[in-house]
C-alpha cells in the first residue's frame, strides 16, 4: 500500500470509529512502524484534517457533534483532580481539554476527552504511573477546561457544582 492510500485509509478508519485508536493499532493494521503513523497523522493535520490526539489515541473530530461547549477557569491542588473530573462527568459533561498559560511557552493544551468515571480513573492512573505531572502544576493549579454537554443548562449545573466545591477560579 502506498503512503497516500494508507493516509486515506487512516482517515476512513478514524471517521468510522466511535472510539480513539492508538498509533500502535494503526501501525499493526498497515504493517508499518508507530513512527510512520505519527508522521502520517502530522501530514494529515497539515493538510487540514481535524484529527486530535488524546490519551486514548487518535480521534477524527466530527463536524456534526451535538452539544454545547464552554471554557471554564479552575484552580485547585492536584489531589482534587479526580473530584473535579467526576463532578463534570457525573452531571453529564465531557472534559474536552485542559489549557494552561505558561510564562515562557504561552498556551499549552492537552486533549482529554473524558466523559465517564472510568475514563477519569484511567487518566489519573496514567498520570500516576508516568514520570509526568498535571499541566496545572505549572501554573499553581490554575487551568482552563473546555467542557461539553447536551445543553447550556447542563453546563450551568456543572459550573455551579464546581463553584460549590471551590474549583472555579474567581
Amino acid at each position: 500500500m502506498e503512503a497516500e492510500e494508507r493516509r486515506q485509509a487512516i482517515i476512513e478508519l478514524l471517521s468510522e470509529s466511535d472510539e480513539a485508536i492508538v498509533a500502535r493499532a494503526l501501525a499493526s493494521t498497515f504493517n508499518v512502524s508507530r513512527q510512520v503513523i505519527v508522521g502520517d497523522i502530522a501530514l494529515l493535520r497539515a493538510a487540514g484534517e481535524d484529527i486530535v490526539s488524546t490519551p486514548k489515541g487518535y480521534l477524527k473530530q466530527s463536524t456534526t457533534d451535538k452539544g454545547v461547549s464552554r471554557s471554564i477557569v479552575c484552580q485547585h491542588v492536584p489531589e482534587d483532580t479526580r473530584d473535579e473530573l467526576y463532578t463534570v462527568v457525573d452531571l453529564g459533561g465531557e472534559i474536552v481539554d485542559v489549557t494552561v498559560e505558561h510564562p515562557v511557552y504561552g498556551l499549552i493544551q492537552g486533549n482529554l476527552m473524558i466523559s465517564s468515571r472510568l475514563e477519569a480513573d484511567e487518566f489519573i492512573a496514567e498520570i500516576e504511573k508516568n514520570p509526568s505531572a498535571l499541566l496545572s502544576t505549572l501554573t499553581n493549579g490554575l487551568h482552563t477546561h473546555t467542557i461539553k454537554a447536551q445543553s447550556a443548562e447542563r453546563i450551568d449545573k456543572i459550573v455551579e457544582a464546581l463553584k460549590e466545591k471551590g474549583f472555579i477560579y474567581n
